[in-house]
């Protein structure tokens, strides 16, 4: 803290100096001249000169260049504070990440676009914390000074709920339907998928349901949403359960008790079907038909 403390003084101690040599001594010299002048001065030339700089001045101000010099001093006067900062030991020494774990280091280095030296304070945190939670992996983001010299950036990132198919495309997304990436999608290939119209934000409400039933759980490789009203269940033998579009629950506590007589979910290929309101019905998964006469995948 002592060592901020000096860094800051000397910083103030350097702007000081810059400020009475660039403004107040200039001005000051002015001053003293234009006083100098009124006391010697005719009363009347004095007025008509006063007049003339004010007809001088509202012109200025009304063609924008008042407005021009005063932003170009302002843009100056930053960019000597930065400088001085920099000197100071305010520039920035380096950029530390937490919570990073598929967020590319690449990725983060382009959109953070802070540079190593630069005064620490000219690094706007809302505009980077922004472009960090663009980034597909991240959820949200905190951007923060650590003062003398560092930026520390944590971040929440998404986490690999399923794969969404549509439209012959596959994506990773996350439990709210967000897509996080739709390439290089090999290690994800255990997760189930997901189908079928805004299955990808409806899909978490189904398997928070299903996490109450694990023995489906468990056997499940995907869902297909059928007219965004109901499911289908894909599981790993080849056979599907037909879920009801109202009272899943009551459907599924129904499926438990014929598990428990006849251990009806490791039937492999059997569909099961629990759209009507009072049983269970069981039948096998239709076999493929196939032409004689047109080729299909060489049989």
């Amino acid at each position: 803290m002592s060592k901020i403390k000096q860094k800051l003084s000397n910083f103030i101690s350097e702007m000081k100096a810059w400020f009475h040599k660039k403004f107040i001594a200039p001005i000051f010299l002015s001053l003293q001249g234009f006083v100098s002048y009124l006391k010697n001065a005719p009363i009347l030339p004095v007025i008509a000169g006063g007049l003339i700089v004010a007809f001088i001045v509202t012109g200025l101000m009304l063609n924008g260049s008042v407005q021009k010099f005063s932003t170009k001093l302002a843009q100056n006067v930053t960019a000597v504070t930065h400088k001085s900062l920099e000197k100071s030991g305010f520039g920035l020494r380096d950029v530390t990440v937490e919570g990073r774990f598929n967020t590319r280091r690449a990725e983060l280095r382009s959109v953070v676009k802070a540079r190593i030296g630069e005064s620490i304070f000219k690094i706007d945190l809302d505009a980077t914390r922004v472009r960090v939670e663009n980034l597909p992996w991240v959820k949200s983001a905190t951007v923060t000074r650590i003062l003398p010299d560092l930026l520390h950036i944590q971040i929440e990132e998404r986490k690999a709920f399923a794969l969404w198919k549509h439209n012959k495309n596959t994506s990773l997304i996350d439990r709210t339907g967000a897509i996080i990436q739709t390439r290089s999608l090999d290690k994800y290939q255990t997760l189930p998928y997901v189908s079928g119209k805004k299955s990808e934000h409806t899909a978490a409400q189904l398997f928070d349901l299903l996490s109450g039933y694990p023995v489906v759980r468990n056997r499940m490789i995907g869902a297909e949403r059928i007219s965004d009203r109901r499911w289908t269940i894909y599981l790993d033998h080849g056979g599907s359960i037909h879920l009801p579009a109202e009272k899943v629950k009551n459907a599924l506590n129904l499926l438990m008790d014929m598990e428990r007589d006849k251990k009806v979910l490791a039937m492999k290929g059997r569909v099961i079907d629990l759209r009507l309101p009072d049983r269970v019905v069981l039948r096998a998964r239709p076999l493929p038909i196939t032409s004689l006469f047109r080729k299909r995948n060489n049989t």
